[in-house]
């Protein structure tokens, strides 16, 4: 079975708390959010769906606010088409649960490296 929907889209994964709402985001689409968005994103691997914030780092790409601050759509992979599920939109619900997660200072230390602002 795959892991793909006949749109090539990585399938919405089961292990979130989120909701995809709407079509996938293009990788053209996904290279014009703004810092701060709010996505669902299912990762490649099928983990997700979780409610993430984009950061827009100094040179431009786009990444989560997140631990790990992952790349959206990731260097060298056929950027055409996006490797992860990625959707706009945030019920309330899904807000406060992102919003009410712990970040540590050194994880906001390296969301304003990433912007330029440290």
């Amino acid at each position: 079975m795959s892991g793909f929907d006949e749109n090539g889209f990585h399938k919405p994964g089961t292990i979130g708390i989120a909701a995809h709402r709407g079509e996938p985001l293009t990788a053209q689409q996904i290279r014009e959010l703004p810092d701060g968005a709010e996505i669902v994103i299912t990762w490649d691997g099928g983990n997700g769906p979780w409610p993430e914030r984009v950061l827009v780092d100094s040179a431009g790409e786009r990444r989560t606010e997140s631990l790990y601050c992952d790349l959206l759509l990731p260097f060298g992979l056929d950027q055409r088409r996006p490797l992860h599920r990625v959707t706009l939109g945030w019920t309330d619900d899904e807000r406060q649960w992102h919003d009410g997660r712990y970040q540590s200072p050194r994880e906001r230390e390296e969301w304003a490296r990433l912007r330029g602002h440290a």
